[in-house]
């Protein structure tokens, strides 16, 4: 069936309280296509479809919703249908869903899960969200050293059920501290008699559970795998992340940069945010740029009026300048918070960056200069000013073009190097900057031309 087909028998199921019905319709489809099915409905309803299904298929489900949306069902769920679906995820999703309860529900919750689950998932609570500690599962595979080939098979049959995928083995001494690892198929290929110690293979990185997220993505990325071990400061195994983690993280990454730069916060959803959530993040930037803006018309209002009585026609360029500026500069800015993110340039690169960019920013003034004042000087021909005019409007272009991208560059890199985001570089405080500089500077040079 066709996913139209799919709601319109499910919303018929719905209204004839069809249960078994609704459980049929979706027992066939992939749990992420559920999750498009379901923002198909009413809020209501979401409740009732996620618990028509069973608890495995649920819990899949759920971690494909929204977290706002996802906030809203597990307040209609009591705790111990929460822990049951808690108990089909690994650790590490667990550990984030029960996270985002309330302490009190959270507490209950864990006490009403089968111990030895609860046992994995409780350690894994205290962890910052976007650390390497938040994002790591202790379900793994690990051996002792002294354990042969045999021995290891024979164990991972036992756990089967337990670690259902994994790509390294890892082996371990008495007291747990990571000494190796080795791939599966190596192992596949040994001598049943051979011991792990002699097959095993250093492990290239490793990471501490405090490690911030986005330096975990990056270590994936550098060094090609799909696996990496956390250990504590003893050096002692305690879980590890696997790349399927990466790619949630990146994506959730890429989303909050695109949200700073667009100064609205780190995370909004158009339907389940509440409205008065959204006002409040939305508006401190939204009155900086207005504040910022009138400030501009001050400016011009009271020290450029005489010049703009006497040329009406400069501010007809404004527009163009200010947009050019500010295109440039969020060129500059989007670039440099791209590469801070890859990590394939660094602060102490500050100099070299800012010096680049300018040039660049020169080159693509001078060229926007020439376009604009030449048009400048056809649409203005018959003002006896038009060659001063073409004059004021190239030198403006040129200096909004180099000082967008001097800000471009200098705002994001002081921002990560005092640890902030350098997203929020980029947006309404790059835009606000752009018009003030722009417009001013343009009427400044206008007016000492003209």
């Amino acid at each position: 069936m066709s996913r139209p087909e799919i709601v319109t028998r499910i919303s018929e199921d719905l209204l004839e309280g069809n249960i078994e019905g609704i459980r049929e319709a979706l027992s066939a489809i992939h749990p992420s296509e559920i999750a498009g099915i379901i923002q198909s409905f009413d809020p209501e309803d979401h409740t009732k479809i996620l618990d028509a299904l069973d608890n495995e298929t649920a819990s899949e489900v759920i971690l494909e919703l929204d977290p706002e949306q996802r906030e809203d069902i597990l307040e209609d769920f009591d705790e111990e249908k929460i822990a049951d679906i808690a108990e089909e995820m690994d650790s590490d999703d667990a550990a984030d869903l029960i996270g985002e309860l309330p302490e009190q529900t959270a507490s209950t919750v864990l006490s009403k899960m089968d111990p030895e689950e609860a046992k994995d998932v409780a350690p894994l609570l205290k962890y910052p969200e976007d650390s390497a500690g938040g994002i790591m599962q202790a379900e793994l595979v690990k051996v002792n050293q002294s354990f042969t080939v045999r021995d290891t098979t024979n164990w991972i049959r036992l756990i089967a059920e337990e670690v259902e995928d994994f790509h390294s083995i890892f082996v371990t001494d008495e007291n747990d501290k990571l000494l190796g690892q080795i791939s599966l198929s190596k192992l596949i290929l040994a001598s049943p008699r051979a011991k792990v110690e002699n097959l095993m293979e250093p492990v290239e990185v490793t990471v501490t559970p405090y490690v911030d997220q986005e330096e975990v993505a990056k270590i994936f990325q550098k060094y090609d795998i799909v696996t990496l071990p956390v250990i504590d400061t003893r050096g002692v195994l305690i879980g590890r992340i696997t790349a399927d983690d990466v790619l949630d993280v990146i994506t959730e990454e890429a989303s909050e940069d695109m949200l700073q730069m667009a100064g609205v916060g780190d995370s909004l959803h158009p339907i389940y945010t509440p409205t008065l959530t959204r006002i409040k993040l939305r508006t401190p930037w939204l009155l900086l740029t207005l504040v910022g803006e009138l400030f501009i018309a001050f400016i011009i209002v009271y020290a450029f009026q005489p010049t703009l009585e006497k040329v009406a026609i400069l501010a007809a360029f404004m527009p163009a300048i200010m947009a050019t500026g500010g295109n440039v500069g969020l060129q500059t800015t989007t670039i440099v918070i791209r590469s801070l993110g890859m990590g394939s340039i660094n602060v102490k690169q500050i100099g070299r960056i800012i010096f680049s960019e300018i040039r660049v920013g020169l080159a693509l003034g001078v060229i926007c200069g020439l376009i604009a004042a030449v048009i400048g000087a056809m649409i203005s021909y018959q003002q006896p000013e038009v060659f001063r005019l073409s004059i004021a409007v190239f030198i403006a272009m040129v200096s909004a073009t180099m000082a967008t991208s001097f800000i471009g560059v200098a705002a994001p890199l002081v921002l990560f190097r005092l640890d902030f985001d350098p997203a929020a570089a980029s947006g309404p405080f790059l835009t606000m900057f752009n018009d003030i500089f722009g417009s001013v500077f343009y009427l400044f040079i206008a007016m000492l031309i003209l």
